[in-house]
């Protein structure tokens, strides 16, 4: 496994048709233990904007005139991985056309919704392996034909503030019209972690870590970025692995 807790977001009209299923995957330890459930398939998109999210649980009924559960999933930007889940069967070809991963049922059993996770942390990991390639230079668009050109190398990290997404270099600073997923997207996704929800760092300019504080390395040391309890135990482990795999 390419992380320690794979985050899980669960979209259903009906939250509480999940109730055994929303049990059983506290029961397997590779899902981390705060499940975001959201109801309005509106609200969950925005949440998907500014949190990561490896897998994506999308009932197929939303109760919606207008929007499926099918719809729904080609409305979202650089999707997770999808499970369909539905109490019928008549979804499964839409959701094999619509780029969706898998499908279960709400009753399934708890030995195939094991099956099944497993199957899809496995293709988080490929698609994380896919990020992993050799990326040098991002280019992000700032107005109509114009980019600035990013050198991943000298990002010391990025922050979600209300006027924008500001890019912290060794020197610069950038403000762009981005969202925190989008821009972690565009990056090797083993070389950047979250420490907090808003904030994305490069590894390799982690200089320490100290209890609850990251301290960044020169130009940057006098920057000292917390890491919340719900981030802590996944950042401390792929920081670990960075460091592992580039010494």
């Amino acid at each position: 496994m390419r992380k320690l807790h794979y985050k899980l977001l669960i979209v259903d009209d009906m939250p509480d048709s999940l109730s055994y299923i929303r049990l059983s995957l506290d029961e397997l330890a590779f899902i981390h233990k705060e499940i975001a459930i959201i109801s309005n398939p509106m609200e969950a998109l925005q949440y998907m904007r500014n949190h990561e999210v490896d897998i994506l649980l999308l009932d197929m009924d939303l109760n919606l005139a207008d929007l499926t559960g099918v719809k729904f999933a080609g409305m979202i930007p650089h999707p997770p991985v999808i499970i369909a889940c539905s109490a019928h069967t008549n979804y499964v070809f839409e959701a094999n056309e619509a780029g969706i991963y898998s499908y279960i049922s709400k009753t399934t059993s708890f030995d195939k919704l094991k099956t099944k996770m497993e199957d899809a942390i496995t293709q988080v990991d490929k698609r994380i392996e896919m990020q992993n390639r050799n990326i040098r230079v991002l280019k992000i668009p700032i107005e109509k034909g114009q980019f600035v050109d990013l050198e991943v190398d000298q990002i010391y990290y990025a922050e979600l503030l209300p006027d924008g997404l500001k890019v912290y270099m060794g020197q610069d600073e950038y403000v762009f019209r981005l969202n925190l997923r989008e821009f972690q997207a565009k990056l090797p996704a083993d070389q950047f972690a979250r420490p907090r929800n808003n904030t994305l760092v490069n590894l390799a300019k982690v200089g320490l870590i100290r209890t609850d504080l990251v301290y960044l390395t020169k130009p940057r040391e006098n920057i000292q970025l917390s890491i919340t309890p719900t981030f802590k135990s996944e950042f401390n482990h792929q920081h670990a692995l960075y460091r592992q795999n580039n010494r």
